[in-house]
């Protein structure tokens, strides 16, 4: 498909006030989804967990239920645009039946992402987005594809995030780009080209002056592999629930890289 003039018709990354870092409600996504003609808004806030793990950046467990009946209030109120269900899931090995018990066997949820926002490095966590995670390279990309190696997960988030952290694209991001694009093509998991990172500020790196993430140098060895991609907005508020994706359309052009078709995305 020629992304040049590929039309904005999906947006499968959203989240609502409940992450407490975002604003707005199912509805109100809903209704500017429908006002920028959208098909198709999958919601996908950050998962709670049994623990309250990392709880200050995502909804407590007793948001669930109000969550899903959100969801069902904004289906009833346009019946034209498909609202599906979704939970960004973040990674850690204790988590996984939680996760398919919980969201998948119990609430029925349309699809589930998984992303990395925290990775254990000697023994403690370290946050992605924190200058800590400079040079622990090696440690994100075991992450990473662990949770691709779950095999629980429809997608994969923003995979490149740890360009965030990293200002010398050297052999040691090389090598990571090659195992997480091998994970992804051998489960056959889609990785997303996230425009969120299109609206962070600008890095300055040993190559110039880029977008924390996406990045170039990762989406040309996922074009190596013939990974499938899906572009989002990532939104944190209503007005941005198509915002980046055409740059995100532009940099899959740009690389060659197929778009992913899979059940839950039928419009």
């Amino acid at each position: 498909m020629d992304t040049n003039t590929k039309e904005i018709t999906a947006n499968y990354h959203t989240h609502t006030y409940r992450c407490k870092h975002a604003i707005g409600d199912v509805i109100d996504y809903a209704a500017k989804a429908s006002e920028k003609n959208l098909k198709v808004l999958g919601i996908t806030d950050h998962s709670p967990f049994p623990d309250r793990r990392w709880s200050e950046a995502r909804m407590d467990m007793d948001d669930l239920d109000d969550y899903d009946q959100s969801i069902i209030t904004a289906r009833k109120a346009y019946p034209n645009l498909k609202i599906l269900k979704s939970m960004e899931c973040d990674w850690a090995e204790e988590y996984k039946n939680f996760y398919t018990e919980e969201f998948i066997d119990k609430r029925n949820y349309d699809y589930l992402i998984g992303s990395l926002h925290f990775f254990r490095y000697k023994g403690e966590w370290i946050f992605a987005f924190s200058q800590d995670a400079g040079g622990k390279i090696r440690e994100y990309a075991d992450a990473l594809i662990k949770m691709i190696e779950s095999d629980i997960f429809d997608f994969i988030a923003h995979p490149d995030l740890f360009a965030l952290s990293t200002l010398k694209w050297d052999k040691d991001a090389v090598k990571a780009s090659i195992e997480i694009c091998e994970a992804a093509k051998k489960f056959k998991i889609p990785l997303e080209i996230n425009g969120y990172g299109f609206q962070r500020p600008l890095v300055e790196t040993y190559e110039g002056i880029r977008s924390p993430y996406p990045v170039d140098a990762f989406w040309e060895i996922a074009s190596d592999y013939g990974i499938e991609v899906i572009c989002s907005s990532d939104a944190h508020m209503p007005d941005d629930v198509i915002k980046s994706i055409d740059r995100c359309n532009d940099l899959a052009k740009k690389k060659n890289l197929s778009f992913a078709h899979l059940e839950f995305m039928k419009e």
